[in-house]
């Protein structure tokens, strides 16, 4: 049963951090159009802190926009059942158990981390060097280790995450 659990809900995190991605490259707003002069102009229109804007839409650019706001609905249609689905799951696991809800818990945190870019990756990294010298807490020669490899894309960030926990005295294994 918690292999169950764990596959559906680490499915669902990659389709979450899938549909967020996509939404963040996605067109905002609506397609409006103007009629001037007999000629029909269209606008894509949406609302930049609280101001509409409105920007001029080549007629050969109009139908990829209207795609992409007709694909912006269907993520954001998906994206709260997604959530509903995760939240079912965090509940189910925390009648299964503690362990299954750590499991839960690496999961979500480290879900995303391995599709960071490599400039994305190198500052996580130094962010969280540097966290660790304001804690005072020196880095482990393996984790330095387990840190590169991770950035240079041969090692995935639960791995490390995992080896660190443990190193540290806490077990929750995925």
């Amino acid at each position: 049963m918690d292999d169950i659990v764990l596959s559906e809900y680490k499915d669902l995190l990659e389709r979450k951090l899938e549909l967020e991605t996509e939404l963040q490259e996605l067109v905002q707003g609506y397609i409006s159009k103007k009629a001037i002069k007999g000629n029909t102009y269209c606008y894509l229109q949406n609302r930049v802190g609280g101001k509409l804007t409105s920007q001029y839409l080549k007629s050969e650019e109009v139908d990829t926009v209207t795609e992409q706001i007709a694909r912006r609905k269907e993520c954001e249609a998906e994206l709260p059942k997604l959530k509903t689905r995760l939240s079912e799951l965090e509940q189910a696991a925390g009648l299964l158990g503690k362990n299954i809800s750590r499991q839960l818990m690496l999961l979500k945190l480290s879900t995303g981390m391995d599709s960071l870019t490599a400039e994305q990756k190198k500052q996580s990294a130094s962010f969280a060097g540097a966290m660790n010298a304001v804690e005072g807490i020196p880095v482990s020669e393996q984790t330095a280790r387990d840190i590169v490899a991770w950035q240079s894309g041969n090692k995935p960030f639960l791995s490390i995450f995992e080896a660190t926990l443990k190193r540290y005295g806490f077990s929750a294994e995925v």
